[in-house]
């Protein structure tokens, strides 16, 4: 959507899951979420060796508890009590996560997922908009 910059962390998700070539991360069955199969995302696009060219350095975490950290830093939420399967299979190799900003069909809610940060929290609370920084020379 216009007004996103692209190599921001929701934008770089944003571009996985809708990526035909990344196979490790899907939309749940409502579109209001996201599934992540996490051997298959360390595989994919952690490892060195991985991202079959489909998204080389999208992130530059090499583990996956660092990517699940950056999850949960944007407001990522585990689903409680999921129990489907997103393919026959092993339901339990299928991490179930929300943001209420996330949506398949809407991709203009992108703008709205944040960094939570302390000073981000504090301008939500005082009612003030928060936005995203430009990424830093490292990022780009």
């Amino acid at each position: 959507p216009a007004g996103l910059n692209a190599s921001t962390f929701p934008a770089r998700l944003w571009y996985l899951v809708n990526s035909p070539h990344v196979r490790s991360v899907r939309w749940d069955s409502l579109a209001q979420g996201l599934l992540i199969e996490r051997s298959l995302f360390e595989r994919e696009l952690l490892s060195p060796a991985g991202a079959l060219g489909a998204a080389p350095d999208t992130f530059k975490a090499t583990h996956f508890g660092s990517f699940v950290r950056q999850l949960n830093l944007y407001g990522f939420q585990k689903v409680p009590g999921w129990l489907g399967a997103a393919v026959l299979g092993d339901p339990g190799a299928w991490l179930p996560l929300t943001h209420p900003n996330l949506r398949r069909d809407r991709p203009e809610l992108l703008l709205h997922i944040k960094r939570r940060t302390k000073a981000n929290r504090q301008r939500l609370a005082a009612g003030l908009e928060v936005r995203s920084r430009q990424p830093s020379r490292f990022q780009q």
